[in-house]
């Protein structure tokens, strides 16, 4: 599963950290990677539109490859009160 993850994150960096349930760092990896690519495609700032990218693009595979092998799965229990019930 890691394998396919670091493989996905390689070309679009954050959705193999989606594959391995990091969502949020999943979603901050693929908007920082769309502002890199905006900067890129304006010229002057590539300057810092390349090195985002490239950093955005190093962490996603580190997120993948650091990953634990099974997604956390997280099981929250409510605990009700039973309604008071009314005596005849």
């Amino acid at each position: 599963m890691k394998a396919v993850a670091i493989l996905i994150n390689f070309f679009i960096p954050g959705v193999g950290s989606f594959f391995v349930g990091k969502v949020a760092q999943g979603v901050v990896q693929l908007l920082l990677c769309f502002v890199a690519l905006m900067l890129t495609m304006t010229g002057i700032f590539a300057i810092i539109g390349v090195p985002l990218g490239i950093g955005v693009w190093i962490w996603g595979l580190v997120t993948a490859a650091t990953s634990p092998s099974e997604p956390v799965k997280v099981v929250v229990v409510h605990q009700y009160e039973s309604a008071p019930t009314q005596k005849q």
